[in-house]
Order: structure tokens, then sequence, then C-alpha cells
């Protein structure tokens, strides 16, 4: 039996600071962070320390989250911990626009992501303790919204500095951390202006033990299958710097843009998955990500044109992501107990930021192997006949066969999510994804 808490019912509005926090935080990201990589593929880095750097990013900022999670759950206000966190944060960022170095690069951002091992949780949480279940999908997508409004000011902000400097150096990235540094740690300032509430005192979902029970094991089972698709979705985060840069050639400006019209379709999505997700819930949009996502492999390996790839950020990368972004959160938010929602959040962390840094590691050296291997690989070298870059250009060759391997295990990958079964109920359905889940759970039996 299952009985409904009176958090539904009860008006809960964010206050204007956490919008202001995650606007200044959005503004932060998407001004410098999806340049960290070409900045260090402009410092001469090699495939290699493009996947370490990759995957510190991931790991650290998630195997320590579950430690920051229990803490900010019994320890102090929520609010401190993020305000601590930015404040190291804004720090490393400030520093990287000094460095020399790859390997610079690669200390500051483990800093870097030891502050974020703080704020992840802990502010994923703070949203939770301000939100009303009823309506996770659409406030989310405000946060999101919002957040996606100063990231554009911050994309096109950097989309001018770089017009600005035109050589294609690194020196052209360098203000954009600054910058990025100087609102990390203005965000951190707007928290303390956010005023207390107590996530003990919030009502929550009664539950007999065993609908406990059934939303332990999805929050597991869950947990598994995310882990596992970002296994293979991570192999290609450190190859999109190396494609763009050294196979197509692009200058710094194209670089901008390709960030920029991603998070524009992104932003323009959001309202769209937070209505959807409020109606049918979390995990069909989840599922019609996840597929998305599946494809996209597949078309950079055959079409690795620059054209291509902006059209496929529009196309399928906008609306994927938008989904991924809302849905994440809104699935442990829907599965997790009031007052466990910080350790709930550090421990899906943990687990899929520790496939992601393998995954990412595993794409990095797997590229940095091959493009060292000059001699033929058959079925690859014919399958490439297909491709617009032939085989003789082995770094592309490299990374066609990483393509593949993701593309495939993102293929796999997806078949955990239908076998899926949510505990709360939606009032709508998404009528092509309930017809894969009825096919899975058929094949099953």
């Amino acid at each position: 039996m299952l009985v409904n808490s009176d958090e539904d019912e009860e008006d809960i509005n964010p206050p204007n600071e956490l919008y202001a926090y995650h606007a200044t935080s959005s503004f932060a990201n998407d001004t410098a962070l999806p340049y960290l990589s070409y900045f260090a593929v402009r410092l001469g880095a090699s495939f290699e320390q493009i996947a370490w750097m990759t995957s510190m990013m991931n790991l650290i900022p998630n195997a320590l989250q579950y430690f920051w999670g229990w803490i900010s759950d019994k320890k102090l206000i929520r609010t401190y911990w993020i305000i601590g966190g930015s404040i190291l944060a804004s720090l490393a960022l400030y520093q990287l626009s000094k460095v020399q170095t790859p390997n610079e690069m690669i200390v500051l951002v483990v800093v870097y992501s030891v502050a974020l091992s703080i704020i992840i949780p802990t502010w994923s949480a703070l949203q939770g303790d301000w939100m009303n279940p009823s309506k996770r999908g659409s406030t989310l997508s405000r946060f999101n919204v919002i957040g996606g409004l100063a990231g554009l000011v911050g994309s096109l902000i950097a989309v001018y500095v770089i017009y600005v400097n035109e050589a294609d150096s690194p020196d052209s990235f360098r203000l954009l951390f600054v910058l990025a540094a100087f609102t990390t740690f203005l965000g951190g300032l707007i928290l303390i202006r956010v005023p207390y509430r107590d996530p003990t005192k919030t009502p929550d979902l009664i539950l007999t033990e065993t609908a406990k029970k059934e939303y332990s094991d999805t929050f597991q089972s869950y947990v598994r299958a995310q882990a596992f698709y970002v296994l293979n979705m991570s192999m290609l985060w450190p190859l999109f710097a190396m494609i763009l840069i050294k196979v197509l050639e692009v200058d710094n400006m194209v670089l901008v843009a390709f960030s920029l019209i991603g998070a524009m379709s992104e932003m323009a999505f959001q309202p769209i998955m937070g209505r959807l997700v409020d109606r049918v819930g979390p995990l069909p949009v989840l599922i019609m990500s996840r597929i998305g996502f599946a494809i996209l492999p597949f078309i950079y390996a055959f079409f690795p044109d620059i054209r291509v790839m902006l059209a496929l950020q529009v196309v399928i990368l906008g609306p994927c992501f938008s989904a991924f972004l809302i849905t994440t959160n809104a699935m442990v938010l829907d599965l997790a107990p009031n007052k466990e929602r910080a350790a709930y959040f550090s421990y899906y962390n943990t687990r899929v930021g520790i496939t992601a840094c393998i995954g990412a590691l595993s794409g990095g050296y797997i590229a940095g192997y091959l493009d060292d291997f000059s001699g033929p690989i058959y079925l690859i070298d014919r399958l490439m006949d297909f491709s617009l870059i032939d085989h003789l250009d082995y770094t592309w060759r490299a990374i066609f066969i990483v393509f593949l391997l993701s593309g495939i295990g993102r293929t796999i990958g997806t078949i955990p999510f239908l076998r899926l079964k949510m505990p709360k109920k939606y009032p709508g359905s998404i009528h092509f994804i309930d017809r894969l889940m009825e096919f899975r759970m058929f094949r099953r039996r």
C-alpha cells in the first residue's frame, strides 16, 4: 500500500535565489567548460591526456559524492556546503586561465572536480527540498530554461571573445575561465540569502515494507542500467575535440558555434520535455533519449562532416540531452525518501561517475593505440569505404572504431531501461515506448 503525503498539495515555491544561483552556475559552465578539451588540444594534449582530463571530471566529482551527500543530509545547512564548494571551484577556474601545459590542466581539473563533488549532490538535494513532487518536471524545466538562458549569454560572450582573438591559439580561451571563476564565486554568495527549509519536516510518502522494497529495487536497477549506458556513452567524450580540431581542422570560431548551437537546441526543448515528464513520468522520456543517443555514434562514424555534426546538435543532441537533464533528477527524486535525497543522489552519481571514468579512459587509450597503428584492419577498412573520410587517415580510423564500439554498447545498454517499472504512476503514456516495454517483458517470459 502507498499513501500520498501532503507534499503534493503543499504550495512549495523555490526562492528566487535558487534560480539566480542556477543561472550563475550555468553561465560559468557554458562560458568556459565546453572549451576545456579544445583548450587542452590547442596546448598540445594527446588522446591519453584528454582521456585523463575527461575521466577525472567524471570520477572525482562523483566518487566523493557519497561522503558529501551524507554530510549534507546530516551536518549543517546545505547552502553552507555549496558556498564552500563554489569558492574552491572559482579558485581552480581562475588558475586554469594561467596554465601552460596539459599536465597543469589535469592537476587543476582534479581540484575543480573535488569542488564539484561537494556542490552536485547538495545542490540536487536542495532543489528537491523546494520542489512539489507533482510539478517536478515543470519545476526542473524552469530551472533548466533559466540556466539555459544564462548559459546562452555565456556562450555568446565566448563567441565574442573568440571572434576578437582571431588566432587559433590557446590564449583565445583564457579570459573565458576568468569570467567563469568570477560568476562561480558570485553564485556561492547569492545562496547566503536562501532561507533554511528543514527536509526532516517535509511530509514524506508513507510506504509499506513491500512498497519500500519495490522503490529500492527499482532505484538499484536504474543505477545499474544508467551506469552501463554511461560506460559506453563516455567512450566518445575525449574524442570530440580531436575530431573537430585534428580531423576536420575547424577554427576556434566553429568550435564555439558547435557548443552554442547544441546549448540553444537543448534550451528550446526544455519546456517540452518538462511538461512531458509531468504527464508520462521520467522513465518513458529517458528511454527516448537513450534511443536517440544510441543512434548518434553511427551517424558520426559515417558522416564526419561539420555541417552534419551541427545539424545533429539540433535534431538529436538537443532534445535528447534536455530529456536526460530533466529525467535523471526526476527519476532519483521519485524513488528517494525526502530525508535521504542527497545520499541517493551521491550513490547514483558515484557509481555512474566511476563507469564514466572507465569509459572515457578506455575510449582515449583505444584511440591513442590505434592512432599509432598503421597496419591494415580489414573489416574496419572495408566499412570505412562507406565513410566520408577513408581509412588512410589513421587518426580518423582510430576515432571511427571507438564510435562503432560506443554505438553498439549504447544500443545494448538501452535494453535494461525497457525492463524498468516505476512504482509511481502517471496519468499519461507514450504509445511507442509502451509497446517496446511490453515486447521486452514478453521476451523475458
